[in-house]
């Protein structure tokens, strides 16, 4: 089966249905100066992305943005959401290098960077960020420079 969309003139999109294709594959074939394309690909990578958090035996699914960071304390792992906290079991360098919404702020912490809402000079280089929740995360001062890029900001 073959379904084609049309999006205005700027955008076609053909679906090919066929029970012997088995794995989904994406193609898509642009201009390279085509700036919505690289929203179309992080959209499709925030949905193809759950994470998985667990609270008294419950198991619960979040999509990528509804997390707000992750945090690695001895040897556990805290999935932080808007309001709540659930214990997980990631590896901080597997949410890092899944997501491009996902940065590393310090030794223990991923952190969406989406959900920063302001960020401040603190001591001997660090940054204090807070979050759109209230949530404050410290920013080590190996982690600013990438981050203030990242969200726009100079970086010296």
């Amino acid at each position: 089966m073959i379904i084609d969309i049309r999006m205005g003139d700027s955008m076609k999109i053909k679906v090919q249905k066929h029970p012997q294709f088995g794995e989904a594959k994406i193609l898509i074939d642009c201009d390279e100066n085509d700036k919505s394309i690289e929203q179309i690909i992080e959209l499709l990578q925030e949905t193809t992305i759950d994470f998985i958090g667990k609270k008294e035996d419950q198991k619960f699914v979040f999509q990528a943005k509804d997390v707000y960071y992750i945090e690695s304390i001895e040897d556990q792992c805290f999935l932080y959401t808007k309001d709540d906290v659930f214990d997980c079991k990631y590896r901080l360098y597997e949410v890092e290098n899944k997501h491009t919404s996902f940065v590393r702020v310090n030794k223990n912490t991923v952190v969406n960077y989406r959900k920063i809402k302001v960020f401040k000079s603190s001591v001997n280089g660090r940054l204090d960020a807070t979050l759109s929740n209230g949530d404050r995360i410290e920013i080590s001062r190996t982690y600013v420079g990438p981050l203030k890029n990242l969200l726009g900001g100079q970086s010296k």
